[in-house]
């Protein structure tokens, strides 16, 4: 049975309709009285569009990899436009546990390709909605009325997919256009060239750059004169944004040259407007466990250099994916990927663990050069024989479709079984209450402060992962040790976020609780597989 939606996926959801269902609501409306500043018309319904497209693209992030991604690591809300770039990364990774957005499609390449192009353009709305609702300036009626026909055609598609469809069904219909798109640019750009005021060039230069039907090249040249743009316009970034036009493949639509829109630039040096919880149940710190990091990869490689297989230890693979490099300060910043010298190791570790294999996927996604991550593997597996054969055959099907770019089908073996665990463990988490109920009475009963935590588990209010901390650590009153391996063992089974990853660390740690090792490794795997793993047909 598939996994359903999570409870905060459906808020942003909801909100985001009710968002534009707004929007279109406030082009309808007949103006109440005079307006004495054109440029705050439409600031209400350009604003309330850039909120509807990033609370729905939110809403794929949060179902994807928790509420979490939102934030920074200092815990401040990210912005429209690093949503933006991690939503359209989310999709283009098509990892296992995007699956949900292809729910039902005939098609589902396509109806990435689909959702990409509609979004295209969504980092310029986004600041575009930053200067309606903290500069109060909108767009033309026009532009703005393409703007929401944009984020309508955004969520229709999304709805597309069975699992979204019920939370999308009001969203209101596109508007109609009361002009070509050719002729909206025609006017804008005739404002720029008659408008006296930087603030009317920029809000009709700003304007074209949301209508035409794709944007220029070299983004990272001019987004960020767009940015500056939107909120506080100067005469250079007017300029500059024109050129990009005027030498863009777009240049005969724009229909402009230097003699009817040119102003004078002066380009002064130094002118700013110019162009330019360390975890107690470890019983070790995080500079610890990076030291380990750092000798686990030398005494791999230097025993790989004499013809020797000796990989980390596995508890060393599991503290790693349970923090990740960047939280452990091995890498700089997250998306930082490292060599092959360096996680070759904890790949092979995984490989040829006995029993449950580790995780490794995050590890293939954590590396820039996968020819020479292959060759390595290979080299491991030649010398270690038996001991990782069976975990490099499978390996190597989901990595070719990595490093080829290539979807991994569904029905293949192992792909199949983890997600097949994936979605049991969604339904168990679902059923914690009933177990709760069922062992009200016996040993296994719990007290009302675990009762607690169970109940928010089950209404999305509490990540496993900080039960299982509590399991391990014994902060729950529980009358036997039976009771607490139990708990840790069907609580573990219901792990499926990437945040319980800590969780399930600490109950590996503890060997009272030696009962839910295998659940927890189980869990570990799938988690791995669904978020860091191939792209799945």
């Amino acid at each position: 049975m598939p996994m359903y939606l999570k409870r905060n996926t459906i808020r942003y959801f909801e909100a985001s309709v009710d968002a534009i269902s707004l929007a279109v609501t406030a082009l309808g409306l007949p103006q109440r009285h005079e307006i004495r500043e054109s440029t705050s018309k439409n600031a209400v319904a350009i604003g309330l569009a850039g909120v509807s497209a990033e609370l729905a693209m939110s809403a794929i992030i949060v179902q994807a990899q928790g509420e979490k991604a939102l934030l920074h690591p200092s815990g401040f809300y990210k912005t429209g436009t690093h949503i933006v770039d991690d939503f359209r990364k989310l999709i283009n990774s098509q990892i296992p546990k995007m699956l949900f957005l292809t729910q039902g499609i005939k098609d589902p390449a396509k109806h990435i390709s689909n959702i990409l192009n509609t979004t295209s353009k969504f980092k310029l709305l986004t600041k575009a909605r930053a200067g309606g609702l903290h500069a109060g300036i909108g767009p033309s009626r026009d532009v703005c009325i393409a703007c929401v026909n944009d984020v309508i055609t955004f969520i229709d598609i999304l709805g597309e997919s069975s699992r979204i469809k019920t939370y999308t069904l009001t969203v209101p219909r596109k508007i109609e256009m009361p002009k070509s798109y050719d002729l909206i640019i025609d006017d804008m750009i005739s404002k720029v060239a008659k408008s006296s005021s930087d603030i009317d060039k920029a809000n009709a230069l700003a304007s074209v750059y949301l209508v035409v039907p794709e944007l220029p090249d070299q983004e990272p040249d001019w987004f960020p004169a767009f940015e500056r743009l939107c909120i506080a316009p100067k005469t250079n970034d007017i300029s500059f944004l024109l050129e990009t036009l005027e030498t863009s493949k777009y240049a005969s639509l724009i229909k402009v040259s230097k003699s009817q829109v040119g102003m004078p630039v002066v380009i002064q040096k130094g002118n700013p407007s110019t162009l330019p919880i360390e975890p107690q149940y470890l019983k070790k710190s995080f500079s610890n466990i990076r030291d380990q990091v750092y000798a686990d990869r030398g005494t791999a490689n230097g025993r790989l250099d004499q013809n020797q297989f000796d990989p980390p230890p596995i508890e060393s693979v599991y503290e790693v994916f349970a923090f990740q490099f960047y939280l452990l300060g091995i890498t700089q910043f997250e998306e930082e990927v490292l060599t092959s010298v360096d996680t070759w190791p904890f790949i092979a570790a995984s490989l040829s663990y006995t029993g449950t294999l580790g995780p490794y996927w995050y590890f293939v996604r954590m590396t820039s050069d996968l020819d020479q991550l292959k060759s390595y593997i290979s080299r491991a597996a030649k010398i270690g024989g038996g001991a990782i054969h069976n975990g490099v055959l499978e390996f190597t099907e989901g990595f070719k479709a990595i490093k080829d770019n290539k979807f991994l089908s569904k029905s293949s073996g192992f792909a199949q079984k983890l997600i097949e665990q994936y979605e049991k463990s969604g339904e168990k988490r679902k059923n914690l209450i009933k177990l709760y109920s069922k062992n009200r009475n016996n040993d296994k009963y719990l007290c009302e402060d675990a009762k607690t935590d169970l109940y928010q588990i089950c209404d999305e209010d509490k990540p496993v992962g900080e039960m299982l901390v509590k399991l391990a650590e014994r902060t729950y009153k529980l009358s036997s040790g039976k009771s607490y391996s139990y708990w840790a063992r069907v609580i573990c089974e219901a792990a499926v976020e990437l945040e319980d990853a800590q969780g399930l660390l600490a109950i590996l740690k503890s060997t009272e609780l030696s009962v839910a090792h295998t659940a927890a490794k189980k869990a570990l795997r799938v988690i791995d597989f669904i978020n860091f793993g191939p792209k799945i047909e």
